[in-house]
């Protein structure tokens, strides 16, 4: 194993890590609002669409896990640098794209390039601090990286409103040419051992990659296709058959994607279910939101993000009280109380109509985002706190790439419930609308605007109330799965993580004094 670096030494070395997570999330969360744009610029349907934001979480998923282990063996710190570089030059391609598929490419290059920054950053905060230290740096770290998704929106908006969404990306090749020399020059280099033979599952990280691609693109060519389909179905079967390839394999490999007993470990695997909840619901409803609050109620991409603003602030709020909050009621009421918040926020946007206004969607943001500020970072203190000091690198490059296989699936399977919702409500209202069918893969990507140009205001008014009522019953089917999963994890987790009470503090409560 390496030598646990002291990796960052100074106010300034967190700082740096920290920017470099916040270009990350600034990318992830700015590029919802974005999406509007490029899909009038380049004239795509929503798969394409939701590739864009796919491929750059299917590349960070595939090299979060080796990454880890790589970082262990040859030094966190040499490999973060390596994956700075490599998101600039996806910002790059990515701002200079000249068609939907090299944007796809570039937000490839910057997935790989932001999964080795937010999977190392972690790995060296949590290995700098003692054990019973590492909730509290959890928490911190998460109110600090928030900030990108406090901000990311508004500056996102304001970047694609002032001057292009092309903007959104080229920020980052200037900013991260700021990040290289500050980490080179506050980040302690870790050394490694010479007698670590960590080696890399190359078929396993294969095998994951290749079963994502496979079953969100499958779900993703429903917005042209029905699930009885074989251009659907075949790639979902051939999916989960990689699946199960996976699952032999890793029984059978000799060095297996992660240690797979340290993730059994309570209270691992439920932690792990609530993360993939959480992330599947966070990613899936911000790309279907941002769609439709631009496209069907008319908010410039500058407003569409300041709507988010209240689930954002909720984020750099509540994140840093979650582990306090773990420590005085226990992990499984913290995470069922995020939960619930969460659903309840969602709720409230799966009631949004074609008249709601930003202050309602604003508030229905802020009730969601106070939830996934509650419980994330409860979850991932309660995971990160059973794991060995010397598996931090390893199970925390497997915790990343599980939230972000949830995102991409997320993303992918909220796209296919709304999907099928809008071409159900499309087929049942448009019967007065001339070639209604030919219409429905516009209807689907919620093009509205270009409906709205090309056939009038009567078809656009039909088209704008089918998506919004496919995509406020996709939200609403979501609600109930995250509510369902707040109710379970209260007595699965229980008062795990709690802190028993000082005789002061028992006193206190006694006397009331």
């Amino acid at each position: 194993m390496p030598a646990i670096s002291k990796a960052p030494r100074s106010l300034l070395a967190l700082i740096a890590l920290a920017v470099g997570e916040f270009l990350v999330g600034l990318d992830l969360v700015s590029m919802s609002v974005a999406l509007p744009s490029i899909q009038r610029e380049f004239g795509v349907g929503m798969m394409q669409l939701q590739w864009a934001v796919m491929a750059y979480m299917v590349a960070g998923a595939a090299v979060a896990v080796p990454f880890g282990a790589v970082g262990d063996k040859i030094g966190r710190r040499r490999l973060y640098l390596i994956g700075t570089a490599t998101f600039a030059v996806g910002s790059a391609v990515s701002a200079l794209a000249p068609s939907m598929a090299f944007l796809i490419l570039g937000r490839t290059v910057q997935g790989v390039g932001g999964g080795a920054m937010g999977t190392l950053a972690l790995a060296m905060l949590v290995a700098s601090v003692p054990h019973d230290g590492i909730p509290k740096m959890i928490g911190l770290w998460t109110a600090i990286t928030a900030g990108s998704s406090a901000v990311g929106p508004l500056i996102g908006g304001a970047l694609v409103t002032a001057a292009g969404w092309r903007w959104v990306f080229g920020i980052n090749v200037i900013l991260i040419s700021l990040v290289i020399p500050l980490v080179l020059r506050e980040v302690t280099r870790d050394t490694p051992s010479v007698d670590d033979a960590r080696r890399v599952d190359v078929v396993g990280t294969g095998l994951i990659t290749a079963s994502l691609i496979l079953i969100a693109g499958g779900l993703s060519l429903l917005e042209n296709f029905r699930l009885s389909d074989p251009q659907v179905y075949v790639p979902l079967i051939l999916g989960l058959l990689v699946v199960a390839a996976l699952s032999w394999q890793q029984r059978h490999a000799k060095v297996p994607l992660t240690d797979w007993k340290a993730l059994r470990i309570a209270p691992i695997p439920a932690t792990l279910i609530l993360l993939v909840i959480l992330s599947m619901v966070l990613a899936g409803a911000l790309l279907q939101v941002s769609m439709v609050v631009q496209n069907v109620l008319g908010f410039t991409p500058l407003l569409a993000g300041a709507v988010t603003f209240g689930s954002s602030a909720m984020l750099v709020v509540l994140s840093p009280v979650s582990p306090k909050v773990m420590g005085r009621i226990g992990l499984g009421p913290t995470a069922g109380l995020g939960l619930l918040l969460a659903a309840a926020g969602l709720v409230g946007m799966s009631s949004m109509n074609a008249e709601s206004g930003a202050w309602f969607v604003g508030g229905c943001y802020t009730v969601m985002g106070a939830g996934f500020a509650v419980a994330m970072p409860a979850v991932s203190a309660g995971a990160m706190s059973a794991v060995p000091q010397s598996l931090v690198g390893a199970v925390s490059g497997f915790m990343s790439l599980i939230g972000m296989v949830a995102a991409v699936l997320g993303i992918a399977v909220l796209g296919a419930l709304s999907a099928f919702q809008v071409a159900k409500e499309w087929e049942a209202t448009s019967s007065d609308i001339a070639n209604a069918s030919a219409l429905t893969s516009k209807v689907v990507s919620g093009a509205i605007p270009e409906l709205r140009t090309s056939y009038g205001d009567s078809t656009a008014n039909v088209a704008a109330q089918a998506y919004v009522v496919g995509v406020t019953d996709a939200l609403r089917i979501a609600s109930v799965g995250v509510a369902l999963a707040g109710i379970i994890s209260i007595p699965l987790l229980g008062n795990r993580g709690r802190k028993a009470r000082t005789v002061n503090e028992t006193a206190t409560a006694t006397t009331g004094v």
